[in-house]
């Protein structure tokens, strides 16, 4: 039972935050880009006080930084107070910015878990199983309940995957990722 609610908590978490499928084929986060991105977030809150024009919705989960970054007007005084706090944090870009912020927070998420990927599989496993073995539901349910897994189950495995690279570099800031994030 313990598995089970390791699982499901897992996959609310991962289903909300994940699926950076860009992010395979990109180089590991540096611990300096890590740090950078950290040290940029207390500017960021007072910029968002700044410039709060009550456009919290079409936001990405998945990748709030840069969704939110795709909203912005490139040539609003707002693009530029974050382009101005990107350069003094050694980012090249508001772009690579959000990049690194996103898939910092992505790590942080999967590190924060402590789960394996065979964890992560055998829970999808047994989640197949109690499904499966529901009396309650159809046949038909059962079907669009498993077909739905598996979508989540794929992006959320993608999104692992993707993150193990820069997991290394995000582990030794949890506390300070837990204090800014939670």
């Amino acid at each position: 039972m313990k598995i089970i609610k390791r699982l499901a908590a897992t996959l609310v978490i991962l289903a909300v935050y994940f699926g950076l499928a860009h992010v395979a084929n990109s180089e590991p986060l540096t611990p300096r880009q890590v740090e950078s991105f950290i040290a940029s977030m207390p500017e960021l809150t007072a910029l968002g006080e700044k410039h709060d024009e009550g456009k919290q919705h079409g936001i990405d989960p998945t990748r709030p930084m840069g969704s939110s970054l795709k909203q912005m007007d490139k040539h609003s005084p707002a693009y530029a107070d974050l382009a101005r706090l990107a350069s003094r944090h050694g980012f090249s870009s508001p772009e690579q910015w959000a990049d690194v912020g996103d898939r910092t927070i992505q790590a942080y998420e999967f590190a924060k878990q402590s789960l394996s990927a065979d964890e992560v599989q055998a829970g999808y496993q047994q989640g197949v199983a109690n499904v499966k073995n529901d009396p309650k539901l159809s046949e038909k349910q059962k079907e669009a309940v498993l077909a739905g897994m598996a979508k989540g189950h794929k992006r959320n495995m993608d999104a692992l995957q993707a993150s193990e690279k820069d997991i290394p570099a995000v582990q030794p800031h949890l506390s300070t990722l837990n204090k800014l994030l939670e």
